[in-house]
């Protein structure tokens, strides 16, 4: 009996080699096909190998990064985009369609980087690039649609927010009726806020088809039609008390005014003091809601998009 454990172990510590011999020769094998911007020309804005592509054409002007795999690949892929001591990190679909990052940051050098899944919760850089960003206006990335503010100029709640906002005189009277369009038109689901998966992407139009959604749902709609008429607005994430509860909502610009902020924001026939459309819809809503989603009076940012 003292033997087999011994054989066993013995089994156990071979499999355990040859694993790791596979993953470290796997990693040589993606690192030598790495495409790093430091070995391209300072003007490079496209940055390709034979997986993934990068592409910063028009980062400057949409404030946005498009990254594809280049085919279909049958591993989880993963993007960090890094400026200073601030990283994002985003899913990437591996079936070859076309993403757009913000670049949040604002002017200056980005590093971005692609990686590949390999072991366990492990992951492989296969493609590397710097960029130096010089936006022609400091709030397109607010402006434009991105993975987590998904919309065209098709898209429903684009012709929503334009029929909703045609007789405003001014964005503050844009941002009333959309706000509550939003707040009017959304129930809070309670049954998807339990059983959400990690790296749910909210779909506007389906979320409006349905009426319902959880607090990232109400923020991308609401950031989706705001920036359709021109006015930037940001998804924010971070944490609410008293219950330290994972959140989303919404900051707003205003020209010459400036961002309108959670703790200033919210409408009350004279000015805003507070934006949080999950919070406001479920004030109608049953007390177990307003219990997951907190009192709104303590916002904690974390990020935002």
């Amino acid at each position: 009996m003292n033997n087999f454990y011994i054989n066993s172990n013995n089994v156990i510590k071979k499999v355990k080699i040859i694993l790791s011999v596979f993953l470290l020769l796997f990693l040589v094998y993606v690192l030598h096909s790495i495409v790093s911007a430091d070995n391209q020309d300072s003007g490079e804005s496209i940055f390709r190998n034979d997986k993934v592509q990068i592409d910063c054409t028009d980062t400057n002007t949409t404030g946005g990064i498009i990254i594809n795999v280049v085919s279909k690949l049958d591993k989880r892929i993963k993007v960090t985009i890094e400026k200073g001591d601030i990283k994002y990190t985003y899913d990437l679909k591996n079936d070859t369609t076309v993403e757009v990052y913000p670049v949040q940051l604002g002017n200056g050098e980005y590093t971005i980087k692609v990686w590949i899944h390999a072991i366990e919760d492990k992951y492989a850089l296969i493609l590397s690039a710097k960029y130096t960003v010089k936006l022609t206006d400091r709030n397109a990335p607010f402006l434009n649609p991105s993975q987590y503010v998904n919309f065209n100029k098709d898209a429903e709640v684009v012709k929503i927010s334009a029929d909703l906002t045609k007789n405003c005189i001014n964005d503050i009277e844009k941002v009333q009726a959309i706000y509550n369009f939003v707040i009017d038109s959304l129930v809070y689901d309670v049954h998807k806020a339990e059983t959400v998966q990690s790296g749910y992407l909210p779909s506007v139009d389906a979320i409006i088809g349905s009426g319902k959604g959880i607090c990232f749902d109400y923020a991308a709609v609401f950031a989706a039609m705001l920036r359709s008429q021109g006015i930037p607005a940001k998804l924010v994430t971070g944490y609410v008390k008293p219950n330290n509860e994972y959140h989303a909502w919404n900051e707003f610009y205003i020209k010459d005014q400036g961002w309108f902020k959670i703790n200033d924001m919210k409408f009350n026939g004279e000015k805003f003091e507070r934006i949080d459309p999950t919070f406001d819809s479920s004030s109608k809503s049953s007390k177990n809601v307003m219990q997951y989603i907190g009192d709104g009076s303590n916002y904690t940012k974390f990020l935002e998009f």
